[in-house]
């Protein structure tokens, strides 16, 4: 007796399964490196506040008050003739977010300041003068 040859390959069922299968896993991946970007922006937003706020306290350490504004084109400064103490003055890494993030300084008086970012996570988080 001769046996018939049985056709080899995979069926249209298991194809779809499989095809399933893999867009979940895709989908699911999408999800976490979305979080997890936006989780590391606004890790920089508070690394970046936290860095300014160095600056800014070492500036009254120096002057005696804290400066009028930090986004000036020579970055932060004292005084006109004083030290530049950070050149380059940080921005926020995503601006445009659906918060529009950036990065806020107000000076109350000579001796107390705010500085304030929104999280793309939800929230503001805030660095005042101590």
């Amino acid at each position: 007796m001769i046996m018939a040859k049985k056709n080899q390959g995979f069926t249209f069922v298991e194809l779809l399964v499989v095809i399933t299968i893999i867009g979940v896993i895709f989908a699911s991946g999408i999800v976490a490196f979305t979080s997890i970007t936006i989780r590391s922006r606004d890790t920089r937003r508070r690394s970046d506040l936290e860095a300014i706020r160095q600056s800014l306290e070492m500036c009254r350490s120096l002057s005696g008050e804290y400066p009028s504004a930090i986004y000036d084109a020579g970055g932060i400064s004292c005084s006109a003739s004083g030290p530049i103490l950070m050149s380059i003055v940080p921005t926020d890494p995503k601006p445009g977010t659906n918060c529009n993030s950036q990065y806020t300084y107000v000076r109350s008086t000579t001796t107390t300041y705010t500085l304030t970012t929104c999280q793309e996570s939800g929230g503001t988080y805030q660095v005042a003068s101590p």
